[in-house]
């Protein structure tokens, strides 16, 4: 029964009484109008109690039922402080999707988000251009990214999610990537499955960050971390299955990652000649294992293992023609074993933020005498809460052999990169950053500014 109904019944019974006892003040009550009035007080005591004892239960439902919240981004296995699996949202650092509401439109959730950078280099030597900025300048306008996160709910356990990406190119011309299309089903906390195209969850970072500049403290991803449409090393995303969960393990907080899927890698050189490196994947495997411990609430630990059968084609860039393979290569129908390693140790809590990452890359030709090849890589993140603002520090390395054709448009590149973020509000921010390169292969070193604002709604 609702409470005003309570209330109004003890009203109607006051009335009544105060009725009786208006009576009995004016002639004197008969021995029946006394025993209807001590039924009338003992009936409203009863409703009293009724309804005192129905706001208590009503207190206790209200403190079991958890809070509504919309489908966020999905359920990640994959790596951050938040103890979700491999399609989830992002660390603390920066506010995620399920920071603020999500916009609803006939069943169908969505958040966007969006940047405006700013990017200035010390000399114009060969550089990669990536999200609109110019290769070959000193510096130039452009507005990198703009995603769209949808999701939408349809049975208690299933649900479909999607990540559409406007990417500025050279020009100011757009492309629109459907970055992943996901159907979800969550049998339970042990059990969960993505189906379509997803971000590989190698590592941490790929899996934390997703797409949103929003959602990152720095200004651009590690170049370990790069998505390879960009330049990046790491074959970011396939299509196939992801299965993530929780394994038994008490205040360890073990999770696992298992994933099989198609890769089509293609980067662009980063050196700025204009080709790509097409490696042509085969089916990939990857598992990962974290572990987040109780006592140390914000600490997680992980490591992953991908594998993948890969061919290199170099391609000329506007054409897209096969041009002839490189001097002493293997030739381009030859076939490589990729085996990448990684290892993590991360901390997001109290403010702080520490992210070490480290991968071992390593491409063994098949059946052919040929040389192995060795990628080491890693970056070091530091940043910490103060108020509104978050300095930040990375160190990244990658040691790449000039004689392995894959990457020898990587060489060995390292350097420090520092600055701030600072929130204006929950939806907008503005980060500077400063970059240091050293780069090998008779490149001189690079110093560059970048300045973004990156904002969300």
């Amino acid at each position: 029964m609702r409470k005003g109904g309570i209330r109004t019944r003890i009203q109607w019974a006051l009335l009544v009484l105060a009725v009786g006892q208006a009576s009995s003040g004016a002639q004197t009550a008969s021995p029946s109008d006394q025993e209807t009035i001590a039924q009338l007080v003992e009936q409203i005591k009863q409703l009293q109690q009724q309804d005192q004892d129905l706001l208590e239960r009503i207190k206790i439902l209200e403190a079991r039922q958890p809070p509504a919240s919309p489908v966020t981004e999905s359920e990640p296995t994959g790596a951050t402080v938040p103890q979700q699996s491999a399609e989830q949202t992002a660390p603390p650092p920066a506010p995620s999707p399920a920071s603020h509401d999500w916009h609803d439109e006939h069943g169908v959730q969505f958040r966007g988000y969006g940047e405006l950078d700013y990017k200035v280099l010390n000399q114009r030597q060969p550089e990669l251009g990536t999200y609109g900025f110019v290769p070959g300048s000193q510096g130039n306008f452009y507005t990198g990214d703009f995603g769209l996160f949808l999701t939408s709910r349809l049975t208690d356990k299933t649900s479909v999610l999607a990540e559409m990406v406007f990417e500025e190119h050279d020009a100011q011309k757009y492309d629109v990537d459907l970055r992943r299309i996901l159907l979800k089903y969550d049998y339970n906390d042990h059990l969960k499955m993505s189906f379509g195209r997803y971000q590989t969850d190698i590592g941490y970072y790929n899996w934390a960050f997703r797409s949103a500049a929003w959602l990152q403290t720095t200004a651009d991803r590690p170049l370990v971390m790069e998505f390879a449409s960009n330049g990046g090393l790491l074959p970011t995303q396939a299509i196939g299955v992801s299965v993530t969960g929780a394994i038994p393990s008490g205040k360890l907080g073990l999770n696992y990652v298992a994933e099989y899927g198609s890769s089509d890698t293609i980067r662009p050189d980063i050196n700025g000649d204009g080709l790509f490196t097409d490696e042509n994947n085969g089916n990939q495997t990857n598992v990962g294992l974290f572990a987040r411990p109780d006592r140390l609430r914000g600490l997680q630990i992980g490591t992953s293992y991908y594998h993948d059968k890969i061919s290199n084609f170099v391609l000329n860039g506007p054409s897209g023609a096969p041009l002839p393979p490189p001097p002493g290569s293997p030739g381009l129908s030859a076939r490589f074993g990729q085996t990448i390693v990684n290892g993590y140790v991360v901390y997001a809590g109290h403010g702080i933020e520490f992210l070490n990452e480290g991968f071992l890359i390593r491409d063994a030709p098949l059946h052919l005498n040929y040389a192995v090849f060795d990628t080491p890589a890693f970056y070091s993140q530091l940043s910490k809460q103060i108020g509104r603002v978050r300095p930040f520090f990375r160190y990244q390395y990658v040691n790449a052999s000039l004689n392995n054709f894959i990457y020898d448009d990587v060489g060995l590149r390292f350097g420090p990169s520092f600055g701030a973020r600072y929130d204006l509000n929950d939806y907008i921010a503005f980060k500077a950053q400063l970059d240091h390169t050293t780069r090998s292969g008779g490149e001189p070193d690079l110093n560059g500014l970048r300045l973004q604002l990156a904002f969300t709604f």
